[in-house]
């Protein structure tokens, strides 16, 4: 079998292109270690409380009703008419009634 000069030429093509991306790969690597075991890991929290709430919206005691029912109780105490149109957008959805939320006056 004799060799073939395009292979040989080939092989050493793929060996100077894996050197090329392994060994800059290894040292960035290296120093994303050094630099993350200096700076602790951020404290998260799952359930925190909101603080703020979002301009437009008013915040609604989160507890005081069941959670499927937070856009309705949002709505309702915006206002009646954002009442009437979140009630009116979910009908086919949640199947709620206007009088079952809307303030009493």
């Amino acid at each position: 079998m004799t060799a073939n000069p395009i292979r040989r030429q080939l092989r050493g093509v793929i060996a100077s292109v894996v050197a090329a991306v392994i060994v800059p790969a290894a040292a960035v690597a290296a120093a994303e270690t050094d630099n993350a075991s200096t700076q602790p890991a951020p404290v998260v929290v799952a359930q925190a409380s909101p603080t703020a709430t979002l301009p437009g919206r008013p915040l609604v005691a989160s507890r005081a009703f069941r959670p499927l029912e937070r856009g309705v109780r949002e709505a309702a105490a915006e206002s009646n008419e954002a009442l009437r149109r979140y009630v009116w957008r979910t009908r086919m959805i949640y199947n709620y009634y206007y009088n079952d939320f809307a303030p009493t006056e």
